[in-house]
């Protein structure tokens, strides 16, 4: 596992943070669909990269950060 990181951030910026990730998260998964189907839908940005697999592992990666923040925040 790689070393952890504390950071201490009011809780609005980690909001913030999130909100960017999911957006990422986001963009991957519309990769992923084009790679696979050819189609897009909005936001219309695709990222590039070899294929859907490879966006898949990456949305994938975004959503696990996402947990890992949310987790934290409930505790």
């Amino acid at each position: 596992m790689d070393r952890q990181i504390t950071l201490v951030l009011p809780k609005c910026a980690v909001f913030q943070i999130l909100d960017g990730l999911r957006e990422r998260a986001e963009i991957w998964e519309c990769t992923e669909e084009y790679m696979d189907t050819g189609c897009v839908h909005e936001p219309y940005c695709i990222e590039e990269c070899s294929n859907a697999e490879e966006a898949h592992g990456i949305a994938e990666h975004y959503n696990e950060i996402i947990q890992l923040i949310e987790k934290q925040l409930q505790t």
